[in-house]
């Protein structure tokens, strides 16, 4: 299973070395850049890119950095100038071959996806459009628009879920074939299209409702949760925690932060979070911390929680929730 995740500031130098070796010979970067310093400017106009659409939108890298691809959404705002200058420089003479449409209203725009030549057909490839798509709907996005000039990327991006929408050869510069993909999910199919982002999104929220009823609509009937102090296998022994843990705590309300997709594919996921909760026992306020995996399966009714296993947080960590005054 190809492990993808989203991109940190520190993986951005061997993103944007991955993409220079993944588009050494395409069609387009050599038409648009100058051959004098190609693979420099190459790799500069890389760096630019994945900076802007971190920042801004989605970039996302296999564990090692032998894949990477980056989204943006609609009307992210301009690069400030002076990307735009470094850019119209590192294109040079060649700045007026740019001619890039705005993809049609509303749809995210996948502007790049690279994989290194001697790692290309593993499966990366249709793993980071798998977890970028996911990403996608879990935002609230509804489409995703792209260009490629290479017609295998063509029969790549239509296995999922992409069609043509036009094809200009003008015989001036390389293929083009535009590209869109609908994420509406029809009446009906909302829990088998449901991404797994948003499973965890409503088992996160479900938990804070107090009523196991909804957290139960997330989880698979056989999971296995590895608490702290209790393992629960099945619905049933999970619930009786669940239920004693709010009886303890009345008002507890539970949270996560710095969620990674450590894992995803077309029938499983796997996250790992921090985990926050606070709330008030026997008349006094508590909090603590922790760390959380969680494991999705997909099932005919949508995507499920199979297994979480929760542990402590790290010492360091532990000494510097405590500074921030948690208990």
């Amino acid at each position: 299973m190809t492990l993808v995740r989203h991109a940190r500031p520190a993986d951005l130098a061997a993103a944007a070395d991955t993409l220079t070796a993944a588009f050494k010979h395409y069609p387009w970067t050599r038409h648009v850049l100058p051959e004098r310093d190609y693979l420099a400017r190459l790799r500069a106009l890389q760096h630019l890119y994945l900076g802007y659409a971190r920042e801004h939108g989605i970039v996302a890298v296999t564990g090692d950095s032998d894949g990477v691809i980056a989204l943006l959404p609609p009307h992210a705002p301009d690069p400030a100038p002076a990307m735009v200058e470094e850019v119209v420089a590192l294109h040079g003479d060649r700045i007026d071959r740019l001619d890039q449409a705005p993809p049609p209203e509303g749809a995210w725009r996948l502007e790049t996806l690279g994989v290194r030549p001697e790692h290309q057909g593993c499966g990366i490839a249709s793993a980071l459009i798998h977890f970028a798509l996911s990403e996608v709907r879990a935002r609230g996005g509804r489409a995703v628009a792209l260009d490629t000039s290479d017609p295998r990327n063509v029969r790549l991006y239509e296995r999922h879920g992409f069609g043509v929408t036009a094809h200009t050869d003008s015989g001036d510069g390389p293929p083009v074939w535009k590209m869109f993909a609908s994420l509406e999910i029809q009446h009906g199919e909302v829990a088998a299209a449901q991404s797994a982002a948003a499973a965890l999104e409503a088992y996160l929220a479900a938990t804070n409702t107090h009523n196991f009823d909804h957290v139960e609509r997330v989880l698979a009937p056989d999971a296995v949760y590895f608490f702290g102090d209790a393992t629960c296998i099945g619905v049933s022994e999970v619930r009786g925690y669940f239920e004693r843990t709010w009886a303890m705590i009345p008002d507890e309300t539970y949270w996560a932060e710095d969620i990674e997709w450590v894992a995803l594919s077309e029938d499983a996921a796997v996250a790992t979070y921090t985990y926050h909760w606070s709330g008030t026992i026997d008349g006094q306020e508590r909090s603590g911390a922790g760390r959380a995996t969680n494991v999705f399966t997909r099932s005919p009714h949508g995507w499920r929680l199979t297994h979480e296993h929760l542990s402590s947080l790290p010492s360091r960590q532990v000494s510097e929730q405590e500074g921030e005054g948690i208990a």
